[in-house]
C-alpha cells in the first residue's frame, strides 16, 4: 500500500487541484496533507478537501522536513511517496513506485518542467544529469522508500532548507536509489518568476555554501533574500 504525503504552506486553492485526483488512482492507500499554513484562504481551501482517503493534519511543526516527517509517522502505508503541491505524478506512478521497492528501499523520478520553452527543457535535463551522476535527489522528484526503511534511518533531517540533499546523501551511502524515468512534471514557476539564469546561479551558490558547511538556517535566509 502507498502512502502520499504532501507538506503545505499557504498554498491557497492548489491542493484541491491536486489532492483529489490522487487518492482515486489504484494503489493509493492515503493522502495525507500535513499542513502549516497560517493564512485564512488556504486554511479554508484544506477544509473543502473531504475525498475518500485523504486526511489533512495540522502540522505540528512548520518546515518540509518535519511536516514530511510527521506525515511519515501518521501513515499506515508500507511505501511512502513526498510530493510537493506543485509536482504532478505519471499516470503510471503507483506501478512504478511498486516495481522499484521490489529491489530498492528508495528512490527519486525524473523531472520535466510545465513550460515549453526550450530553455526549460534544458534546465531539466541538467537536473536529470545532475541526479543520474550524483545520486542526489531534491523534493521535486518526489522522493519514495519503504515506510520501515525511512522511520529507521531517522527520515528527513529538521532543517530550515536542504532536507532533500542530506537524506540523499545519508540514506544514498546505505542503499543506492532507484530511478523512475518516467518523469513528474514540476513548476516552472520560480524560474519564470525571477528569472532563468539568476534562478540557477542561486541554487548552485546555495548548494556550495552547503558543502562547505554553511548552516540551513543561513541557508533559507539568503534564499528568501534573493526571491
Amino acid at each position: 500500500m502507498l502512502s502520499i504525503v504532501i507538506p503545505t504552506f499557504n498554498e491557497g486553492r492548489a491542493p484541491l487541484d491536486l489532492v483529489p485526483g490522487l487518492a482515486a488512482r489504484d494503489g493509493v492507500h492515503e493522502v495525507l496533507v500535513i499542513d502549516a499554513s497560517d493564512d485564512d484562504e488556504s486554511r479554508a481551501c484544506l477544509d473543502e478537501l473531504d475525498a475518500p482517503g485523504v486526511r489533512v493534519v495540522q502540522a505540528e511543526d512548520r518546515g518540509r522536513g518535519a511536516q514530511m516527517n510527521q506525515g511519515a509517522r501518521l501513515a499506515s502505508g508500507e511505501a511512502l511517496l513526498f510530493l510537493h503541491c506543485d509536482t504532478r505524478l505519471p499516470a503510471n506512478a503507483v506501478s512504478h513506485v511498486r516495481k522499484a521497492l521490489v529491489t530498492y528501499q528508495w528512490g527519486r523520478f525524473n523531472l520535466d518542467l510545465d513550460a515549453p520553452d526550450m530553455r526549460f527543457r534544458v534546465i531539466a535535463g541538467m537536473i536529470r544529469l545532475r541526479s543520474r551522476l550524483t545520486r542526489i535527489a531534491t523534493g521535486d522528484q518526489a522522493i519514495f522508500a519503504r515506510r520501515d526503511f525511512f522511520l529507521d534511518q531517522g527520515g528527513f533531517a529538521e532543517i530550515a532548507l536542504m532536507e532533500d540533499i542530506e537524506f540523499s546523501r545519508r540514506v544514498g551511502g546505505v542503499h543506492r536509489p532507484a530511478l523512475v524515468t518516467s518523469p513528474v512534471v514540476t513548476s516552472a514557476r520560480r524560474w519564470i518568476g525571477h528569472g532563468t539564469l539568476r534562478t540557477i546561479l542561486l541554487m548552485w551558490k546555495l548548494r556550495l555554501l552547503y558543502r562547505l558547511g554553511v548552516s540551513p538556517e543561513r541557508l533559507a535566509t539568503l534564499y528568501r533574500s534573493a526571491r
